[in-house]
């Protein structure tokens, strides 16, 4: 038998691997695929307002997608699931397939176009329906295998990996003098709270980070440049901080109640004033997460 993955479940993968990609995706309708041209009509579609993401790897992995398909149909009929739709490249429907069914993009998956599989099975002694989908395929040296989860309690398959990640990710930008993560990537017109621009992986990965764990949380502070008296630099400070907030909560469905907003003004100063190209810098939102008491 194939040694078991990371987790315990025996059901998310058959081979030893690492999961590298995990998000939770709530609050939406999102259809299960249960056919190449699936033709029902909306109403009649297998759905769920939950879906969990995730991406494993198999390293060093020199076997083919057959072999992995016929280990990861044996656990689910081992574990009470049963087979309600598969094809592979050749008559899944190519490009139009892949982007109605939820496959991830590089670098969170490769998908070889010449070699993949992909299949959905459905828990057969489950009051709610629950589904699974499982997208196979294999690149140099290494098997990928993206499990999308479908249902109404399925945050407790979450296996918490992504917290580590995210923290590993950001520690470039953590300001040890501050205890705090800089959201590099966001930039403010000047005088205002609008956004001009903003990097939604990075947002996406503290969102993703509050969402998988719900007990954590964060303050979101502003910042300003020097520019103007200090009572309306505080007040534009803490509109630029909320920006932020509005942009988790209506964007990434953040609990509003894991985020709280504060703002300094031109207090807390990270380059020169006397320059554009620092007083763009200092215009910024800056996360502290919360320490937890036990």
């Amino acid at each position: 038998m194939p040694d078991p993955g990371n987790s315990s479940d025996t059901l998310t993968i058959p081979y030893k691997a690492d999961l590298s990609y995990e998000k939770l995706s709530k609050n939406d309708i999102f259809y299960v695929i249960t056919g190449k041209n699936d033709l029902l009509p909306e109403k009649d579609k297998p759905h769920s307002s939950m879906m969990l993401q995730q991406v494993w790897k198999i390293k060093n992995f020199s076997r083919t997608t057959d072999e992995i398909q016929k280990e990861i149909k044996n656990s689910l009929a081992l574990n009470e699931y049963k087979i309600i739709f598969e094809c592979d490249f050749k008559s899944c429907g190519g490009f139009k397939f892949r982007f109605n069914s939820n496959i991830l993009n590089m670098p969170e998956m490769f998908v070889n176009l010449g070699n993949y599989k992909f299949l959905t099975a459905k828990a057969i002694n489950y009051e709610k329906s629950n589904f699974i989908s499982y997208i196979i395929s294999v690149g140099k040296n290494t098997g990928y295998i993206q499990i999308n989860q479908f249902g109404d309690e399925i945050e407790k398959n979450i296996k918490k990996e992504q917290s580590k990640t995210f923290l590993k990710s950001l520690s470039a930008n953590f300001n040890d003098n501050r205890g705090s993560i800089i959201l590099e990537g966001l930039k403010f017109k000047p005088g205002s709270a609008d956004i001009l621009e903003s990097d939604l992986r990075i947002l996406s990965d503290l969102a993703n980070f509050l969402i998988l764990n719900k007990k954590e949380k964060i303050i979101l502070v502003g910042h300003t440049d020097a520019s103007g008296p200090i009572k309306g630099n505080i007040k534009l400070s803490k509109d630029r901080a909320e920006s932020v907030q509005k942009l988790f909560v209506k964007k990434f469905n953040v609990s509003p109640n894991q985020i709280t907003i504060n703002g300094v003004g031109f207090l807390s100063p990270i380059a020169s004033n006397n320059t554009e190209a620092g007083r763009e810098q200092n215009r910024r939102v800056e996360v502290i997460i919360v320490p937890r008491s036990n």
